[in-house]
């Protein structure tokens, strides 16, 4: 039985030497390790310090959220083992990794080599993420709906664009500015991306960084777990080969991936350059789907940009990822 308390109150310090090896050593098994790891978030039952089930006031176990990675144990059964903050894998008392039950994970792989997809657990759903605001469909409930995997579908940008049945919504403007915020990552318009495709390194690096400043840390060399798991939350999907390429394939030098540590050195982090104004937000159903409409200065001579959304729990403070661009 899981300890809740464990999980809230145990974190592994992330000895990492800094390192600033610029060269992507793929001939190492550090550097290639987990490099299509897959990460998701699974829902478990909270316990008290004696480990009994906490209940609500209607007897029902309450639940919560852990991060965790994926791998296949040595009888080829796919595992789930508990993250702390850092992105560490985490211990318990006698040095045994902590792991819960994989409720249901399933990993489709698209037609190229590079563009594996993950598909997190699903549970049935909840209650509906939307709220009425204005006789529309908002987002001010901390409700979210999940959906099974099998009726989990991304739209691409065209089937948004071209959709009848989308409805406009309106934005609280906490969520306005958050989803603002993501678009105006450094550098993102240089390249567009539909979910099924897969994430462009070059622009993972820079929300890479972007999500690394926002921890808040004071240092300039990042446990791996915390940059990818972070992108995962961004993005809500693995970026495949993220830590193998991102050397050869990134256009900055402030991420650098260290194969002999398992680390990423930071240089500094990217001001901001292009500046989104949001025109329209629309609700295509789903799995909290939304397409997001704007207009873009600062970025070359892109001057608008769609964006494919979701609201989820991947990460408490912003609520939402990004899961499709189309800068024009």
């Amino acid at each position: 039985m899981l300890i809740f308390t464990l999980l809230m109150t145990m974190s592994l310090a992330a000895c990492k030497s800094n390192g600033t090896n610029k060269e992507n050593d793929k001939t190492s098994e550090q550097g290639l390790e987990a490099g299509d790891n897959e990460f998701g978030f699974e829902e478990v039952e909270v316990t008290d310090k004696n480990g009994e089930v906490v209940t609500d006031k209607n007897g029902k176990p309450v639940t919560t959220e852990v991060a965790v990675k994926y791998e296949k144990d040595k009888n080829g059964k796919t595992v789930a083992k508990v993250l702390d903050n850092n992105g560490e894998v985490v211990t318990d008392k006698k040095g045994r990794e902590v792991t819960v039950k994989v409720k249901d994970v399933t990993t489709k792989k698209a037609k190229k080599k590079t563009t594996t997809k993950k598909n997190t657990k699903s549970t049935e759903s909840t209650k509906s993420t939307t709220a009425s605001t204005k006789g529309n469909e908002g987002t001010t409930s901390k409700e979210i709906t999940t959906l099974p995997l099998d009726k989990d579908k991304v739209p691409t940008i065209a089937e948004a664009r071209k959709s009848s049945e989308k409805k406009a919504v309106t934005f609280s403007s906490k969520d306005q500015q958050t989803v603002k915020n993501m678009l105006e990552v450094p550098e993102l318009y240089n390249a567009s991306y539909e979910n099924a495709d897969g994430v462009p390194i070059n622009i993972a690096a820079h929300a890479a960084l972007w999500m690394a400043k926002r921890e808040g840390l004071n240092t300039k060399t990042y446990a791996s777990g915390t940059i990818v798991l972070d992108l995962f939350k961004y993005f809500a999907q693995t970026v495949v080969n993220f830590k193998v390429e991102v050397n050869d394939e990134s256009d900055n030098d402030n991420l650098v991936y260290n194969a002999n540590n398992d680390s990423f050195s930071i240089a500094g982090f990217e001001d901001k350059k292009q500046d989104v104004t949001i025109e329209k937000i629309e609700y295509l159903g789903n799995n909290n789907y939304y397409l997001v409409t704007g207009k873009v200065k600062n970025a070359g001579s892109k001057t608008k940009v769609y964006a494919i959304i979701q609201k989820n729990k991947l990460d408490a403070s912003l609520g939402f990822s990004v899961k499709a661009l189309k800068w024009s």
